[in-house]
C-alpha cells in the first residue's frame, strides 16, 4: 500500500476550501482542486474518492482545530473568567469567518449537515464540555459562585446562542463581538464570588 503524504493532503484540503468558498460545491471540480495543488487528478483521487470525502475531511479538520484551540485556552495560565471570554469570543470569530466566507456559506453548511448530520451536535457538545470545564475551575478557585452548574451552563449557552446563527438562516439583526462580550461579562459578574 502506498504511503500518502500528510502535507500534500493538507494542501489539497486548503485548495478545496478556497474553491468551495469561492465557487460552491456544484462549480468546484476535482480536476480544478488538483490543478490548484499542482498534482495530477489521479493523485487527488488517491487521497479522496470524491468531493463529499473532501468536504467531510475539511469538516473534520475544522473540528480538530476547535479541539486544539480549546485545549490551548483550557491549559493556559489565564483566569477562568479570561478563559471563558477567550473561548467564546474565538468560537464567535470562527462562526463569523464561516458566515462571511463567501456567498456559498449556506450551501456548504447545508451540504455538511446532509453528509454529516451530527456535526452541529458535536460542535455543541464540545462547546458545552469546555464551558463546564472552565466554570468548574472557577468554582474550585472560589472565583465563581454557581448554585446549579448544569442549569447555569444551559442558560448561558442559550443566552449566547443569539450570536451564533447558522449560515443557512437569514439575519435580521447586526451581530457584533462587543455585544457578545457584554453578555459574557454579565454572567461572569453574576457568578463572581
Amino acid at each position: 500500500m502506498q504511503r500518502l503524504d500528510p502535507e500534500k493532503r493538507d494542501a489539497i484540503l486548503d485548495a478545496a476550501k478556497q474553491r468551495l468558498r469561492k465557487y460552491g460545491i456544484q462549480k468546484t471540480k476535482m480536476q480544478e482542486i488538483a490543478k490548484d495543488v499542482g498534482i495530477a487528478v489521479g493523485t487527488l483521487y488517491l487521497y479522496f474518492k470524491n468531493k463529499n470525502e473532501v468536504l467531510i475531511a475539511s469538516v473534520e479538520a475544522y473540528g480538530q482545530q476547535h479541539i486544539a484551540y480549546a485545549e490551548e485556552i483550557l491549559n493556559s495560565e489565564k483566569s477562568p473568567q479570561e478563559k471563558l471570554k477567550y473561548y467564546i469570543i474565538n468560537r464567535f470569530r470562527v462562526t463569523e469567518d464561516i458566515n462571511n466566507s463567501g456567498s456559498h456559506a449556506a450551501e456548504l453548511v447545508r451540504a455538511v449537515m446532509k453528509i454529516k448530520p451530527d456535526f452541529v451536535e458535536e460542535q455543541s457538545g464540545w462547546t458545552r464540555k469546555n464551558v463546564l470545564k472552565i466554570l468548574r475551575e472557577g468554582i474550585e478557585k472560589d472565583l465563581f459562585c454557581i448554585d446549579n452548574l448544569e442549569r447555569d451552563v444551559e442558560v448561558f449557552l442559550y443566552s449566547i446562542g443569539y450570536f451564533f446563527p447558522f449560515a443557512t438562516t437569514k439575519q435580521y439583526y447586526q451581530i457584533e463581538e462587543k455585544d457578545l462580550a457584554m453578555v459574557i461579562d454579565w454572567f461572569i459578574e453574576k457568578w463572581s464570588c
